[in-house]
């Protein structure tokens, strides 16, 4: 059967009218599947819980609202009926062949500097390598005005650079082929810079830092604040197993890891780090560093007056806390164990972090990665500690292992990262009343106005 892949794919190809003879060459689709997989395409178009591969459905969490990733199957509920040209603009300016505009949670801003020949294989991929799906995913509906995607021409017009990204064919494993996947299929920035107060990036802090959801996508330019101190080796494993000396992947891009950086051939990491270790140093958004404040030993185990102090655990203190549920694998000084299964927590960017969600995040969820065969999974305690209870260990865990300098957790701070409460700016927090409000203002400028020009024609009468 695998023998029959290439007829197949030619056989499709005869009934797919779009598709050239070009297109539907075997080596082409197969050079998609790559594409595909380096700019990360299932993570949103694929649905664990949907149905099948790219059927669309999974929805991304945003600050105005959830985004459903859409069918990109070759089925008529999908880019079925998709020319290439429609393909390639929506890919790169956003605009669907109904005309309708995307929202930027599709990283059409990075695809637009794709390379064509990587564009037209991700193409046929898709089209000939792909099973066809007839799930209709649900609708994306945001609050008004966001709901009225015409806006998004003006914010396209601000924010989107159409310049294609040169590196595509560079020699394996060089800067220059590391830029071209950071800036297009790997849509680094997309995450890792910060964004304005319209939700554009921020060039001049380009890879600086910013946020997704309720994770942190931490500074990863070469400098202090960032990852300066990592080689290029502590890149590429992270990349590869999504962990090194200095953390464990986790959240969105622990997803990143496991379905698409995983994948890619190692000379792809390695020119992703050789670019990285590149990248001019961006100040802010890195760990704190400075003299940590571990616990002594009476602070992690108290004499204890009875049974019920040994088993509640209300009033045990963050160390206490530590102590019982963390020290067993992370060591009581935080230095993790010997053979490195369990990862040091000295050192840690989420530990450090002055931000303390992606420790949260990580206390609350675990850490589930398996692609490391010598490391060892951490499980979820969301269910077993309060909030009070995971501010407190957050605290503890800061404040020993990171630097004494960085703020305690609070309760609420906790509350708001379980339950998903995520800050958004100001303008985007009262976009609907300001826009309400400018309509207003513009129906009572029109009427003013056109009071004015009918007293003038009533006095030249």
């Amino acid at each position: 059967m695998k023998h029959m892949r290439p007829i197949l794919v030619l056989l499709a190809a005869l009934c797919a009218g779009p598709l050239s003879a070009q297109q539907a060459d075997p080596a082409l689709v197969a050079a998609g599947k790559a594409v595909a997989v380096a700019g990360d395409c299932a993570a949103c178009h694929t649905n664990p819980e949907g149905k099948g591969d790219f059927a669309g459905g999974y929805g991304v969490d945003s600050p105005l609202g959830t985004i459903y990733g859409a069918n990109i199957t070759p089925s008529p509920q999908g880019i079925g009926d998709w020319s290439f040209d429609q393909f390639d603009t929506a890919m790169r300016k956003g605009r669907a062949p109904d005309l309708h505009f995307l929202y930027p949670a599709m990283p059409y801003t990075a695809y637009a500097g794709m390379a064509e020949s990587d564009m037209k294989a991700l193409y046929s991929y898709l089209q000939l390598g792909v099973d066809p799906s007839d799930n209709v995913p649900p609708h994306t509906d945001l609050g008004f005005p966001f709901s009225f995607r015409a806006i998004m021409a003006g914010w396209n017009l601000l924010f989107l650079n159409g310049d294609v990204v040169a590196g595509a064919n560079a020699e394996a494993g060089s800067a220059a082929r590391g830029e071209y996947l950071v800036k297009t299929l790997a849509h680094c920035s997309t995450c890792h810079t910060p964004r304005n107060a319209l939700m554009g990036e921020e060039s001049d802090s380009f890879l600086g830092g910013g946020a997704v959801g309720e994770w942190i996508a931490p500074n990863i330019t070469a400098g202090p604040d960032g990852i300066g101190d990592w080689s290029r080796d502590d890149i590429a494993r992270f990349l590869a197993t999504g962990r090194n000396a200095h953390g464990v992947a986790g959240g969105e891009m622990g997803t990143a890891v496991e379905r698409s950086f995983s994948k890619m051939p190692r000379s792809d990491l390695d020119a992703i780090a050789a670019y990285l270790v590149s990248v001019p140093a961006v100040a802010g958004n890195g760990p704190v560093r400075g003299a940590r404040d571990p616990a002594s030993i009476p602070d992690i185990e108290p004499p204890l007056s009875g049974l019920n102090d040994y088993i509640d655990t209300t009033d045990m203190s963050g160390a206490r806390l530590y102590q019982a549920a963390c020290a067993t694998c992370h060591g009581w000084d935080g230095m993790g164990s010997v053979d490195g299964a369990h990862p040091a927590l000295v050192g840690n960017t989420a530990v450090a972090l002055d931000d303390p969600g992606n420790l949260v995040m990580t206390i609350l969820n675990g850490a589930q990665l398996t692609l490391d065969p010598d490391a060892s999974l951490m499980p979820a305690f969301g269910d077993q500690f309060t909030d009070a209870e995971v501010a407190k260990l957050a605290s503890y865990v800061r404040t020993g292992f990171g630097a004494k300098a960085l703020a305690p957790v609070t309760q609420a701070q906790v509350w708001n990262i379980r339950n998903g409460v995520v800050q958004t700016g100001w303008l985007l927090a009262n976009a609907k009343a300001l826009t309400i409000a400018g309509l207003g203002l513009g129906a009572l400028i029109l009427i003013a106005g056109l009071a004015v020009l009918i007293r003038r024609r009533r006095r030249i009468r």
